[in-house]
């Protein structure tokens, strides 16, 4: 009995509280409005999935407190408790949720005016309701500036631009020049912001130009082509080589050169008529065979006769002398005749034979035998003609 007495006050209370509110008796109800930044925002009682309206929301609760959620994209959830002894305006500001920024390369992001990084991308980056720049910035690629806030969308990827940074390769001992300036050797890497020209260089081989510009291949190989190879045999073997209308020698053969354009060679040795001869650009082998120039030796038997050639004293048997062409040698020794002989450089020994001089024995005077002389003959008579005509 009493506690059917109890549950029957229980809801006349509570018939008479609804009826209250409904009326607008304003001790049990009180009105709220829920307001976000940024406005839109769904609104949810807790723990329920059923929206009930959104920002700018207008509700009333009873005598007690209630739980509401707030939920907009791009944001974290934000609860709500509505205190009926202070329900008016609620304002909520939302807080996003961060941004995960992404780039290629993977770079370091600097906050703005900041001189180290505070983290690496990729990474979630914090959003404000305001604007806020940062700056990724990786090796060889050009800074980039980006703006993060409320109307980011996540994943923000950011394709960063490659410095025009190039490397230039090639073999070992390759010189590297620039307006003819040695920059490297072998290996070269250069920031190519404008047209730049390179030259390529390295002893027996041509020289490379190299034109790059910003668009130009990150990474480039440049093969030399080498220069054409003469080697040059000489006869004899330590005759010397000249370029020709050079006083410096290149070499004794045999004697390996490089050239890469048409070239004259003079060879020369003592004792021997130089030579002269042209090779184009192309590898090969030159045999160059001197004449020996005509020296003549002469000896004479007996030796240490005076040898003259053109009337010139040039020494005493046996003697040394160049014979080009047809030359007469007189030789003379004391006591022997002098002889003239006619060199031609054919016979480079020639021995000439001296006669000694004849020698003349002297015979003892004789006196001469008186001529005897003849009896006169006798006188003939004369006729009588003869004496008449003598008359």
């Amino acid at each position: 009995m009493i506690k059917q007495s109890v549950s029957r006050v229980v809801g006349l209370f509570f018939v008479l509280a609804l009826i209250s509110t409904t009326c607008g008796w304003l001790p049990f109800q009180a009105d709220f409005t829920i307001h976000s930044v940024p406005e839109g925002a769904a609104v949810y009682k807790a723990g329920e999935d059923r929206i009930i309206g959104t920002t700018p929301y207008q509700g009333h609760i009873f005598h007690f407190d209630h739980n509401y959620e707030v939920r907009l994209e791009g944001f974290y959830d934000q609860k709500i408790l509505v205190d009926y002894n202070a329900a008016e305006d609620i304002y909520v500001k939302l807080r996003a949720l961060p941004v995960l920024i992404c780039s290629k390369p993977d770079a370091d992001i600097y906050a703005a005016d900041a001189v180290k990084p505070f983290g690496k991308t990729p990474l979630e980056v914090d959003v404000f309701h305001e604007d806020r720049t940062y700056t990724l910035k990786a090796k060889d690629y050009f800074d980039k500036k980006i703006t993060v806030g409320m109307a980011t969308e996540t994943p923000m990827v950011i394709e960063l631009d490659r410095r025009p940074i190039i490397t230039l390769t090639a073999a070992d001992g390759v010189e590297i020049y620039e307006n003819d300036e040695l920059l490297a050797t072998t290996t070269m890497t250069e920031e190519i912001l404008t047209n730049r020209t390179f030259v390529l260089k390295k002893e027996g081989y041509y020289d490379k130009t190299i034109e790059l510009t910003s668009t130009s291949p990150t990474d480039i190989d440049v093969e030399l082509v080498p220069l054409p190879i003469i080697t040059i045999q000489t006869t004899p073997a330590d005759a010397t080589v000249y370029l020709v209308g050079q006083d410096a020698p290149l070499g004794k053969g045999d004697l390996t050169l490089t050239i890469d354009q048409e070239t004259s060679f003079e060879v020369k040795a003592d004792r021997y008529y130089s030579e002269t001869f042209t090779v184009e650009p192309k590898t090969q082998t030159a045999e160059v065979k001197l004449v020996a120039m005509p020296y003549v030796t002469i000896t004479s038997k007996p030796s240490g006769a005076k040898v003259s050639v053109n009337g010139k004293a040039i020494g005493t048997t046996p003697v040394e002398q160049l014979i080009e062409k047809a030359t007469t040698a007189e030789l003379t020794l004391d006591g022997y005749l002098p002889k003239k002989v006619t060199l031609n450089g054919k016979d480079l020994k020639p021995t000439i034979t001296l006669e000694p001089v004849p020698v003349v024995i002297e015979q003892p005077e004789v006196a001469p035998e008186p001529t005897p002389v003849p009896a006169p003959a006798p006188k003939k008579k004369k006729n009588l003609w003869q004496r008449l005509r003598s008359k």
